[in-house]
Parts: structure tokens; C-alpha cells; sequence
């Protein structure tokens, strides 16, 4: 009886291992067989659909920093789903950590903290020290009312104004998210097709991260790690972007202010705010024009700015001492 067992064990794992080889496309059946079961060549075939489906689509408006071409989205299968991001022009590939999507140039990635000017050390190093994150809601962030900054909750409300019902139903970027502070609220008017909160800062979007979790109810954004000055989203792409306490922040302030306006669409609208000189009682700052310190704006100096971004509408007011409200539309 063993001997019978075995051969009908045998045939079982023969048929099905044929079934397998000919779903996967291999041409290992007998000839008749094939004959007797043709696929007709109109559409896909199983492989070419399984394959398709892994490969994904480019993303509507995720970029290659460098080459501004569309990431697409694959997904290996190793143990376990391994997604990764490629730049549908050079091939470079950029694959999600377990908090956020890095795409920062590799190669501005890699440079080492003592080949970092001064400049970019104090703009934008600082805020990568996880001591700034853990005390940013903690007093920080709050201490800029002494600067005539309105608060969160006005801001909200002052960009709510702004940007309407339009603007906050499509795609949304909150840059310099910080630890998520205008991200929350954008999150919790649940308006947005698509919400992304971004920052060079990596234990920034930690923080955001660790915020959004402790309010399970508000959907988590999608967390980007970029470069302002070299955004990885595609021309025309956001309707709404939202720089809060933030330009004084950025060594290539030119370079990002024209990159945002490049990526908003057509009657897309950006909504800052920032520090005006003397917000602090102080008559001005060391940092006129990208030195060593933070940058504050005479108002007609940021407007300036603004306009030659290429932003078409401009409007820069003062609130309290110090705090420059930018409304500008594309």
C-alpha cells in the first residue's frame, strides 16, 4: 500500500506545481495541453497583471529632488512588504524609514555637520537637535507671542480665511512642520485630499510623528524629509502650502520661496509667517542677507522677496511688534 501512497503523493504535487509553473507564464505543459486551454493575447496576461500591480503608477505629485521627474512606488515582497520609491528618469531609488520618506538629495544627505557653513548650522542644524523638538511646544513655539504672533488656533483661522474652502479640500503641504503644530490642525479639519507634513529636521517629524499618535483620532500626514530649496513635489502639484515661523529659517531663502511657487498650481495660494526686524525689541538682526543668524524682513523687503519668487498676488502684514503674515497666490 506504501508504494501506491507515495505515487499518488507524487501526482498530487506534480499537478500542482504544473498549475503554478503555468500561472506564473512558463510554457511547462504538454503540448496538447496548451492547445486545449489557449489564453487569447488581447489583454495581460496573470504575470503581466501581478506585475503591474507591484510596479505601481508614478505619484501625482511626489518628485525626484534632483531630476523633478515622478517617484513610483514598487513593493518587494522579502519577508515582508519592502516599498521603495524610484526616479522614473535616473533610477534612484529612495525607500521609506519607519517614520518618514527621505528625500534629500543624497548627496547634501551626506555631507558631515563640520562641512556645513555657519549659516546653515544656525538656520537649519539647530532645529535638528532633539532638545529644540522636545521643548519646541514647551515654551518655545509659545514665547513668539512676545513677538505679536497670534497663537495656533488665530493662525488656523487666519489661513482658514485665506485659502477657502477650494484650497482646503485639495492638496496640502505643511513645510517646516516643526512638531506639527499647523499639521494637527489641517488634520483635524479632515478637509484635504492629501496632507504632507515636511521638514529637514529629522527629529522634527519624530516629534510630529509622536504628536499625531497621542491623538489617535487625527489622521497621520504624510511625513517628508526635504530640502526647501530642492522640494520634491511636481510643478503645479499643491494647492495649498503653509510656512509657519519658518522663512527666517531658511539659508537658501530664494532659492525655497521660488521652489514653493513652483510647486503650487495656478491660483494656488501660500500662507507664511515669520519675524519682522525689531520683533524682539531688538533694531536689527546680524543676519541681513543669509549671514550667520536667523534672517527677520522689513515688511516691504519680504514683499519684495515674494514677488520675485513669482507669486502674482502678495500681501505682507504686521500683527503685534513683530510677526509678518505672508498671503500670496500664484
Amino acid at each position: 500500500m506504501v508504494p501506491h501512497l507515495t505515487f499518488a503523493v507524487l501526482l498530487a504535487f506534480t499537478q500542482s506545481t504544473t498549475a503554478f509553473l503555468n500561472i506564473q507564464g512558463h510554457n511547462f505543459l504538454p503540448t496538447r495541453h496548451v492547445k486545449a486551454h489557449s489564453v487569447s493575447t488581447d489583454g495581460p496576461t496573470v504575470k503581466e497583471q501581478l506585475q503591474s500591480l507591484l510596479a505601481g503608477a508614478p505619484d501625482n505629485a511626489l518628485v525626484c529632488p534632483v531630476s523633478l521627474e515622478p517617484l513610483v512606488k514598487t513593493t518587494r515582497f522579502i519577508g515582508g512588504a519592502d516599498p521603495q520609491y524610484t526616479c522614473s528618469r535616473f533610477g534612484t531609488i529612495y525607500r521609506p524609514g519607519p517614520v518618514y520618506l527621505d528625500l534629500v538629495p543624497k548627496e547634501a544627505a551626506s555631507t558631515p555637520i563640520w562641512e556645513r557653513s555657519l549659516q546653515e548650522f544656525v538656520q537649519t542644524d539647530f532645529f535638528r537637535n532633539p532638545l529644540i523638538a522636545f521643548v519646541y511646544e514647551r515654551g518655545w513655539r509659545q514665547g513668539f507671542a512676545n513677538a505679536g504672533f497670534p497663537g495656533i488656533d488665530k493662525e488656523f483661522q487666519l489661513l482658514q480665511d485665506f485659502w477657502g474652502e477650494d484650497v482646503l479640500k485639495g492638496t496640502l503641504l505643511d513645510m517646516s512642520c516643526g512638531s506639527g503644530l499647523m499639521s494637527r490642525k489641517l488634520a483635524e479639519y479632515g478637509s484635504a485630499a492629501r496632507l504632507f507634513a515636511a521638514d529637514y529636521s529629522e527629529v522634527m517629524l519624530l516629534e510630529t510623528r509622536r504628536r499625531f499618535s497621542d491623538e489617535s483620532s487625527l489622521a497621520m500626514p504624510e511625513l517628508v524629509r526635504c530640502d526647501v530649496a530642492r522640494l520634491p513635489f511636481a510643478t503645479d502639484a499643491l494647492d495649498g502650502v503653509h510656512a509657519g515661523a519658518a522663512l527666517h529659517c531658511w539659508p537658501a531663502l530664494e532659492d525655497g520661496l521660488r521652489e514653493v511657487c513652483r510647486s503650487l498650481t495656478p491660483g494656488g495660494k501660500f500662507f507664511a509667517t515669520t519675524f519682522q526686524k525689531g520683533a524682539y525689541g531688538v533694531p536689527s538682526q546680524v543676519n541681513d542677507k543669509g549671514g550667520p543668524s536667523f534672517r527677520f524682513f522689513e515688511r516691504d523687503e519680504l514683499e519684495g522677496l515674494l514677488k520675485d519668487a513669482g507669486f502674482t498676488e502678495v500681501s505682507v502684514e504686521l500683527t503685534g511688534q513683530g510677526c509678518l503674515i505672508a498671503k500670496c497666490v500664484k
